[in-house]
């Protein structure tokens, strides 16, 4: 049996991509794994994955130095491969390489470049030239790694010279069709909040909704250089806006049965344009109707199945308009519950990739 170490120095043990989908389908295809990722608990086995917690690091500058005990662990650890899954990492996959000869995967989940051109901590002067680095550098050393694991095609496109390259996108779980719930007008958002996700026009959606519809907005995820107070928390939970921060898995899943649209309505930056949220496949797998971003390549998903409106990501009053049009049509609401789920079954769920993963491993491990 072949030893799989798969590690973060950011990701949470029980994230979506790296735990459930990765770690999980591995183990059941018989390797022995060990996954390394933040956690406060030391050590368990969960679905056949040993579990070993990293500490959460304080600050950017104490997270390059988790990557170094993540390096002191991978050499002890006796793996066959390994898998890590954060960009700093980079510099000890490469010496993993060359002091093992094993085979070191990076799986890459978003554009690191065009990601620069988002984060407010950086100052937007050096926005360009650090991005132009930061490829250079990125893409240079993944070279010298045995495989590159790509969230999207686009992404895969820019590790030219890697050997092996495959597109594992991020499509749910196989999940049985939830029974939907028939309840309170539910508004869902879930995933990072931030404003350029979306933040302020989802709050400022919630004016133009007809009051006689009791609407809710549900915000489901961690708070992204966003700030509330108390008092602010509970003039939104008077207007029925809940921000409910990071909640487990399992709790996630019965909020999807019960909310009635679905929100992936992020900003027209780069960086989102072309990734493919898995929110959005959550909700379609839930039977939730769609309301995101007018993007090209997200109109042709949630349109083309029929699951959803597109709108535009920056005019709060449109957004409303349509989910106004879902909540008020029952059929309408009916017909794309029933796409988006056919949609899902049969092109947006996680079996498929889960079989270019294994093949993967076949051939680095051959």
């Amino acid at each position: 049996m072949k030893k799989v170490m798969i590690f973060s120095s950011v990701h949470p043990c029980d994230d979506s991509r790296i735990f459930h989908k990765q770690a999980v389908s591995l183990a059941k295809s018989g390797y022995e794994v060990e996954l390394h990722a933040i956690s406060d608990v030391e050590e368990k086995m969960e679905q056949g994955v040993r579990i070993v917690g990293v500490k959460r690091a304080a600050n950017r500058f104490r997270r390059l130095l988790k990557g170094y005990e993540l390096y002191k662990r991978a050499r002890k650890s006796g793996a066959d491969v390994f898998h890590f899954h954060d960009p700093e990492l980079l510099p000890w996959g490469v010496l993993l390489r060359l002091r093992t000869g094993k085979p070191v995967i990076y799986d890459v989940h978003e554009d690191l470049p065009k990601q620069i051109y988002t984060k407010v901590w950086i100052n937007p002067k050096i926005r360009r030239p650090l991005s132009t680095l930061v490829h250079q550098i990125e893409k240079g050393l993944a070279r010298k790694l045995t495989a590159v694991i790509a969230a999207t095609e686009p992404i895969a496109s820019q590790f030219t010279g890697v050997k092996h390259r495959e597109v594992i996108k991020n499509y749910p779980l196989p999940m049985p069709m939830m029974e939907r719930q028939d309840g309170k007008n539910q508004i869902l958002y879930v995933g990072g909040v931030s404003r350029l996700r979306g933040y302020e026009e989802m709050i400022q959606m919630m004016n133009h909704i007809p009051e006689e519809l009791q609407a809710e907005l549900h915000i489901i995820g961690p708070l992204q250089h966003i700030q509330v107070s108390v008092e602010e928390a509970e003039r939104f939970s008077e207007r029925r806006i809940y921000l409910h921060g990071r909640i487990p898995f399992t709790e996630v899943q019965q909020k999807l049965a019960s909310g009635k649209v679905g929100l992936v309505c992020l900003h027209p930056v780069e960086n989102y344009r072309e990734s493919l949220p898995i929110k959005m496949f959550e909700y379609m797998s839930a039977g939730m109707p769609v309301l995101a971003t007018d993007f090209p390549l997200w109109k042709e998903i949630v349109e083309g199945s029929d699951c959803g409106f597109t709108v535009n990501a920056l005019d709060p009053k449109e957004m409303a308009e349509k989910a106004t049009q879902i909540l008020t049509d029952s059929g309408l609401a009916k017909s794309m519950s029933v796409n988006g789920r056919r949609a899902y079954e049969e092109h947006y769920n996680w079996h498929i990739e889960e079989q270019k993963l294994l093949r993967l491993y076949q051939e680095i491990g051959s």
